[in-house]
């Protein structure tokens, strides 16, 4: 950790950042998705833009593992938050009237965003001890909940008439903010590497990392089945719970996000207490309670229990989040992180996409009900072919 900087004003500026850049860009999603389908009628349009930006994070892993590894966090952070901020400007100034201009703007600030994640992980890396790690990754990730929930509060707004330049002065305002916190993080080298893979090498390299270190391949491998399964039936099943299974009205869209939301703040929040406290949590038991919850939330029974139920899948989601997260972390070499977390989150992205697609013409057949089944059969399924993959990581590597 750099000496002149506190661990609170380390966390509170990467926490600034996380919190501002991730409600611009959820907003920026929602928005363009909706403007789109009230502009044109096509629900298709409207789904391809919130689809959209899962694109570039898959298609140039190795273009964002090369950014992340040559510049610093805060070089990073600083560079994505004033580009996504000139994106916002021409995007919503261009709107009303080339409405085409949704799908490259949600493209491009989906980049931006993915390259910001990959930036946030590095720089946790970077300023915080092993000791540290553990309890900075839930607490820097509250922002990301608390901004999901404001950005939901915030399209409420939308019966109102929200128009482009609305959403405009709100994106410009937190990319500027996000971009200022990371001007006041401290300047940090990437470790020196002894080998700089080429783009065409990326995945061997990145393979015979995961094969060199037994620990961060369980640990990776374990994350990016959970978050792609679990993630992955959260945006399947966002709008047709309240929407088609329970068969209410836009409002109750918007109070599941916030259900969703506090749920992953209260698991932040006790991961962080505990942790505090020297317990750790076996992320297989918490994965198999989220996986308990989820089934009773699309069995639909009413508001209440399926709203309830809802709570605690997503809260022991976060459980289980956190603890492979910071295995991730805590396994992986430093200067060998960028490219993990490159890796790591074109692997979720991609495999998201793919439980997205399935999920989606799962329920078109079978229901909700038993999609949640089948999601959960093939979780089960998957994590006992890693051999205890989701046990926590056992070595640090430093």
């Amino acid at each position: 950790m750099h000496t002149n900087y506190s661990l609170k004003s380390l966390t509170l500026l990467i926490w600034i950042v996380n919190l501002c850049a991730i409600y611009a860009s959820t907003l920026s999603y929602v928005f363009l998705s909706y403007y789109t389908y009230k502009e044109t009628g096509n629900l298709l349009y409207s789904q391809v833009v919130l689809f959209a930006p899962m694109v570039l994070p898959v298609l140039f892993v190795g273009q964002i593992y090369k950014l992340s590894d040559s510049a610093s966090p805060r070089a990073l952070l600083l560079f994505s938050n004033a580009l996504a901020l000139a994106v916002a400007v021409l995007v919503y100034s261009l709107l009303p009237t080339v409405i085409g201009v949704a799908i490259i703007g949600s493209i491009a600030i989906g980049g931006l965003d993915a390259l910001q994640r990959v930036g946030r992980i590095v720089a946790i890396k970077c300023y915080f001890n092993s000791a540290n790690v553990e309890s900075t990754v839930p607490l820097t990730l509250t922002a990301q909940f608390i901004a999901g929930g404001i950005a939901g509060a915030t399209m409420a707004l939308i019966k109102g008439d929200m128009m482009p330049w609305h959403v405009l002065a709100i994106t410009a305002a937190l990319f500027a903010i996000a971009a200022f916190a990371a001007f006041l993080l401290p300047r940090a080298e990437r470790p020196t590497r002894t080998t700089v893979p080429s783009s065409t090498a990326l995945i061997e390299t990145f393979a015979d990392l995961l094969r060199a270190r037994p620990a961060l391949c369980r640990s990776f491998w374990s994350f990016i089945l959970f978050v792609s399964l679990y993630q992955g039936f959260f945006n399947v099943s966002r709008i047709t719970l309240p929407a088609h299974v329970l068969g209410l009205s836009e409002s109750y869209v918007g109070l599941l996000q916030a259900v969703n939301s506090v749920a992953a703040l209260f698991g932040a929040i006790l991961y962080y207490a505990l942790n505090k406290r020297g317990h750790k949590l076996a992320p297989f038991f918490m994965a198999a309670a989220s996986a308990l919850f989820m089934v009773a939330a699309a069995y639909g029974e009413g508001l209440a229990s399926s709203y309830s139920a809802y709570f605690f899948y997503i809260f022991f989601f976060e459980l289980a989040f956190f603890k492979l997260q910071s295995d991730v972390v805590l396994t992986a070499p430093a200067a060998a992180m960028p490219l993990v977390a490159s890796v790591q989150y074109a692997g979720v992205y991609g495999g998201m996409m793919i439980t997205i697609v399935v999920g989606s013409l799962l329920v078109e057949h079978i229901g909700l009900l038993w999609t949640s089944v089948i999601f959960v059969m093939c979780y089960l399924a998957a994590a006992l072919l890693l051999s205890f993959g989701l046990r926590p990581a056992e070595h640090v590597i430093r």
